[in-house]
């Protein structure tokens, strides 16, 4: 992931903003003119989030207390970590912050530096939280830049990932096998560091194990795709486990599943 600090232009703020509220007058401007240069670059707009911007209104308070700009401050988390506790659901990041006196100087001079133009005219983002604090004459600004998923639940995700694994037997001209979640599997799944070994061991009447990670239920891993097609599996069993980190993303699902004969 890319951070960039703007330093071309350079507050704290008193008053703190609740976590869902709308965008202030300030905020929209900077993503009006954000979006405005996404559509003249023939990019889709960016949807505005509410989880997105509590994080950045949080950063901007951070930048304004210390009086200069950065991406992380002593004691403060990482920027994708920042994000994710606001329970946002993403898998990528990038974030972009500002100092000015004129808030209308914020946008030219962010499109003016390479690395913070290639964050706001990134086709793999689609969503963004702006967070914009006041103090002393000067304005703090916060972009941080989101791919933002569907929050699933573990059992939607399950019921999800189990459609797709016989649609795809279907697509084979295979017929749809018994699959069925298992306990042991889900205490697997939230323990596991991805050896499929060690889940092995622990299914001894299992043919075969995989283990992964995903976000998107929807989209099988290469690794299962062996098994989509071998006739010799009549059953499966799996645990899914939602376990967001830092390293595979805060849209994070761990799954085990266990192929028998």
């Amino acid at each position: 992931m890319k951070f960039f600090c703007c330093f071309a232009i350079l507050l704290a703020c008193v008053a703190v903003l609740p976590a869902n509220a709308a965008p202030t007058a300030q905020e929209k401007l900077v993503f009006d003119q954000l979006n405005q240069e996404r559509q003249k670059s023939g990019l889709p707009p960016l949807q505005w989030n509410d989880q997105v911007a509590e994080a950045a209104r949080k950063h901007s308070r951070e930048l304004a207390k210390n009086g200069k700009l950065s991406h992380q401050f002593p004691g403060e988390a990482a920027v994708p970590e920042r994000i994710g506790t606001t329970g946002a659901r993403f898998t990528l990041s990038a974030e972009n912050v500002a100092r000015t006196e004129y808030i209308q100087d914020v946008h030219p001079a962010l499109m003016n530096s390479p690395g913070h133009r290639a964050n706001m005219l990134n086709p793999k983002y689609n969503a963004v939280g702006i967070g914009v604090v006041e103090r002393d004459g000067r304005f703090y600004v916060t972009q941080d830049f989101v791919f933002i998923i569907q929050a699933y639940t573990e059992e939607r995700f399950a019921a999800a990932f189990v459609e797709t694994f016989n649609d795809a037997r279907k697509t084979h001209g295979m017929r749809r096998i018994n699959i069925q979640s298992d306990s042991l599997l889900h205490d697997l799944a939230c323990s596991t560091q991805g050896d499929a070994n060690v889940i092995a061991a622990e299914v001894p009447n299992a043919h075969s194990v995989v283990v992964f990670t995903a976000s998107e239920p929807h989209q099988l891993p290469e690794q299962l795709l062996g098994r989509v097609a071998n006739p010799d599996f009549r059953r499966m069993e799996f645990g899914v486990c939602y376990r967001p980190d830092q390293e595979h993303g805060y849209a994070n699902f761990w799954v085990t599943a266990a192929f028998m004969n």
